[in-house]
């Protein structure tokens, strides 16, 4: 049995123990879980381009068949060499039935990575991989200030870069708990600054936008108050320069989520204004009106029914991503709506 601690994983990346032949990688930072998946296959040996040595498969098609997974495993490679049988999705039911033959009986040649949620010690998935000798289970979550400078001095490194202390923590502030987003804002800091020894203050202040919620918050504030127009010409800006929508998604929960509890604080004592006064962590003061008027508006049975809402958008959006963009706008729009029809 291995299990290994969230703050461990970067190590064990690093050198993974051979004998492991199934690894399933979870945790709520989707970003973070997919870089590590990627790094893992990386280092699988199996070619990544060649769709004989590397079988992507869909958490659904592989639990609905439970011997796929095997099949798979277990078949010799046409030229040669490792395989990689990589899942994606977001079906846990069944998936811990379908891995059973080769935990049971590991593969010599082939690696299985599962990339998943966030799953509860008590999770199907999770206790099985956990408990068999020949799987590992890798916990990832979101980023700490640990972890953003380690993706700072990894890609300054690569680039050649040095960086001023001040613009450090200013770069730290901004970047968010999303490790792929705050990746990116450094790559493109580092393209931003090709031909310079050293990052300054006022590179970022140029180049980086805040990573964590500026651009998504808005949308979210823009739908939470009724403003379909704000809302809508922010979001088509946001999917144009390439954010992920599952990082609006996400961003939208963990808002109706806040929002529930500063309105049950309001409805037992106090104004809106001390309600969000009480908000941990504190509201950024260009968004304390807004929200606000959103604590105002949404009652508590309106937010526990989006939030079931958006908890379904979530999981299709995941499970069909070519309408992830769509979905999301509708259910955005959804909450425009409802909350336009509850200011009334």
């Amino acid at each position: 049995m291995a299990q290994v601690k969230a703050h461990e994983v970067g190590r064990y990346v690093s050198k993974p123990d051979p004998k492991h032949r199934t690894i399933l990688i979870y945790g709520p930072d989707i970003g973070l879980v997919s870089e590590t998946a990627g790094k893992m296959a990386a280092a699988s040996g199996a070619d990544l381009d060649d769709p004989f040595s590397t079988i992507k498969l869909d958490a659904d098609d592989a639990a609905s068949d439970s011997s796929r997974i095997a099949d798979e495993a277990f078949t010799v490679s046409m030229f040669g060499g490792p395989r990689l049988i990589w899942i994606r999705g977001s079906t846990q039911k069944n998936l811990s039935k379908a891995l059973e033959p080769v935990l049971a009986n590991p593969p010599a040649d082939s690696l299985i990575i599962i990339e998943a949620k966030d799953l509860k010690k008590s999770s199907p998935l999770r206790s099985r991989i956990e408990k068999s000798p020949g799987a590992v289970a890798l916990p990832c979550y979101q980023d700490q200030a640990r972890s953003i400078n380690a993706i700072i001095d990894e890609e300054l490194s690569l680039s050649g870069l040095s960086i001023e202390p001040e613009a450090r923590q200013m770069l730290v502030n901004l970047l968010g708990s999303d490790r792929l987003a705050s990746r990116g804002e450094v790559q493109k800091l580092c393209l931003y600054a090709n031909g310079q020894a050293t990052v300054s203050v006022s590179d970022i202040e140029a180049i980086v936008g805040d990573a964590s919620s500026l651009a998504v918050d808005t949308v979210i504030d823009a739908a939470c108050t009724g403003d379909i127009a704000a809302m809508e010409h922010t979001f088509k800006r946001l999917v144009a320069r390439g954010t992920a929508v599952f990082q609006v998604v996400s961003a939208a929960q963990r808002h109706f989520q806040a929002l529930h509890l500063a309105r049950c604080s309001m409805d037992r004592s106090g104004s809106a204004q001390e309600a969000v006064a009480r908000m941990r962590p504190p509201v950024n003061f260009q968004r304390k009106t807004a929200v606000t008027r959103s604590v105002s508006i949404w009652r508590k049975e309106a937010l526990e029914r989006m939030l079931q809402r958006l908890d379904r958008v979530s999981l299709e959006s995941r499970s069909n991503a070519a309408l992830s963009v769509e979905l999301t706008s509708t259910t955005l729009l959804a909450i425009a709506i409802e909350a336009r029809h509850l200011a009334r």
